[in-house]
């Protein structure tokens, strides 16, 4: 059940929905229309702080936000959006968003806090097919008049490869339409090579938001595997401190695979002499690292304890 970020595309999903002007330009295009009508955006807060307890971490990704409710009276309405991203169909989803959502309002009324309404968004980036189902349906073995007492889940589905270009191009912030449109074709970098021009030109020459920016442009290089000859192609029509700076970017890139490959290739050095009986000491002179540095390869490599 555990999740953890160790890949290139999880890190972008949260990255993408780390900042509020993204997260409202995004669920303003694909909420239902019944609910949006209730939410007040302006409200929305991306909790950065730790919103549940640390064994429920292991199992969310906590991308959680807060959004107050339209009201004509002075109190304030909070809901939670809880928003889960799987990049492959997961049968167990609705167990995990259950045991959150119960889990967090056992919490509140532990800490005595009044609990607020969790909307459960799932959101799915995967190449395969998912018909999404109710909690019943993982008890199919078992009489409907035993199936009818399983508690009601209805998240909000979002399937990333159904979003259409009329709908990207209704979104209002540029940066989020080109992380979208990035992450929808990452399945298929074939077509994400055909959209890098587009995608590039919804990149503002200047921005605020420069990290994030970056960070698209070095998703995107790196999801497509794209050469340095056909991005020169692509680029040529993008204004030039744009162009420069994608260029700088895939130099950047290249440069780190280079490093990478030669640090690699020192490993195999190090494994090698010892293998032929060279003592730690003796390699690290011939590699001209640190003894404790070969000492840590060769552990990590299961030659030594």
């Amino acid at each position: 059940m555990a999740k953890r970020y160790h890949n290139i595309h999880d890190t972008f999903v949260r990255e993408s929905f780390s900042d509020a002007e993204r997260v409202v330009a995004f669920l303003e295009c694909f909420l239902p229309e019944k609910l949006v009508k209730h939410i007040n955006f302006e409200s929305l807060t991306v909790l950065k702080e730790t919103y549940i307890n640390e064994t429920l971490k292991e199992h969310f990704s906590d991308l959680v936000f807060e959004v107050s409710l339209k009201s004509d009276n002075s109190v304030k309405t909070d809901v939670v959006l809880l928003f889960e991203h799987k990049s492959s169909p997961d049968r167990n989803v609705l167990f995990q968003v259950g045991y959150y959502m119960f889990a967090h309002w056992t919490k509140c009324l532990t800490e005595k806090k009044e609990p607020k309404p969790i909307i459960p968004i799932i959101y799915y980036q995967g190449k395969k097919n998912w018909k999404f189902g109710n909690l019943s349906d993982l008890f199919k073995n078992y009489p409907e008049e035993i199936r009818n007492y399983m508690p009601t889940l209805n998240p909000i589905f979002i399937d990333l490869k159904t979003i259409s270009k009329d709908q990207l191009m209704e979104m209002r912030n540029n940066l989020m339409r080109a992380a979208i449109l990035a992450q929808q074709w990452r399945i298929n970098p074939t077509k994400l090579k055909e959209d890098f021009e587009r995608i590039f030109r919804l990149l503002p020459i200047e921005d605020t938001k420069m990290n994030f920016l970056e960070m698209i442009v070095v998703y995107t290089l790196n999801v497509s595997g794209i050469t340095e000859a056909q991005l020169g192609e692509t680029i040529k029509s993008i204004p030039e401190p744009l162009k420069e700076k994608i260029m700088t970017t895939y130099t950047m890139l290249i440069e780190k695979g280079i490093q990478k490959g030669k640090l690699e290739e020192k490993n195999e050095v190090i494994v090698s002499l010892f293998d032929e009986g060279f003592e730690t000491a003796k390699i690290a002179k011939i590699v001209k690292l640190s003894e404790e540095k070969v000492v840590a390869i060769l552990k990590d490599k299961e030659k030594l304890k």
